[in-house]
């Protein structure tokens, strides 16, 4: 399987050992992975600020760098950076004629990382030595509303570990890209309200699929004294997977 991988600001530049992690569960179940080197920002901090005409042109960057033709698939480990590619990019490539049905070609091949593994590469209980750490887990707005992703990351995580449900693992963590910055009162409001839900089961770990909540939930953890280790769940699945 030849696999184009995403990597978004985030992990780039901040959290390389995520991207790291699902390397290693790819290419350990026999994917070909390839990083195409002109990719760029998936475009949606600069859309949210209106600038159109920027974000078009990632857009278009990135439908270029990620030949369709060249990959089965297109993965990202942020949930932030596949919604907005998938919805976002055949509206602001509209009428481009040059890219034609690359557009659409590209937009079918994204996929998030956990429902890759899980529903594509089929990985299961087996493909994990299952440790007694208890995990709870966050659905990143952007994952569960924006791609429809709800059961392949808590199946994943249950395989790997103890998984605790917990309240409001669905609700928004207060991060929002911008919307922490300009309205950080209520943004540390709910974030507080989240952290407690998840303090309370007793759990060591949290994880979760995108790196913007990552930068979040671990801030507020270090705020509230590192109760809850925070990870993306590729750090989680490449620690119980079986070598």
């Amino acid at each position: 399987i030849k696999v184009g991988l995403f990597a978004g600001c985030a992990q780039d530049f901040i959290y390389p050992e995520q991207l790291e992690a699902a390397v290693k569960i790819l290419t350990a179940h026999g994917c070909d992975v390839d990083f195409p080197m002109n990719q760029n920002c998936c475009g949606l901090p600069i859309s949210m600020m209106g600038e159109r005409e920027a974000a078009q042109e990632l857009a278009v960057q990135n439908i270029r760098a990620f030949d369709p033709a060249r990959y089965d698939h297109i993965i990202t480990l942020c949930a932030s950076c596949g919604s907005h590619m998938k919805n976002s990019y055949p509206r602001l490539t509209q009428g481009d004629e040059k890219l034609g049905p690359r557009v659409q070609q590209f937009t079918s091949r994204i996929r998030d990382f956990g429902s890759f593994v899980r529903d594509y590469l089929g990985l299961d209980e087996n493909a994990f030595a299952k440790s007694d750490e208890k995990v709870v887990y966050h659905s990143p707005c952007h994952l569960c509303r924006g791609m429809g992703i709800t059961r392949q990351p808590r199946e994943l995580v249950g395989f790997a570990a103890d998984y605790i449900p917990s309240e409001e693992e669905d609700t928004c963590c207060g991060f929002g890209g911008t919307y922490s910055l300009k309205f950080p009162e209520i943004s540390s409001r709910i974030l507080e309200k989240k952290l407690e839900h998840y303090e309370k089961t007793g759990a060591e770990t949290l994880v979760t699929d995108c790196p913007g909540c990552i930068i979040q939930l671990r801030g507020g953890e270090e705020n509230r004294g590192n109760k809850l280790n925070v990870q993306h769940v590729a750090e989680l699945l490449v620690r119980t997977m079986k070598k």
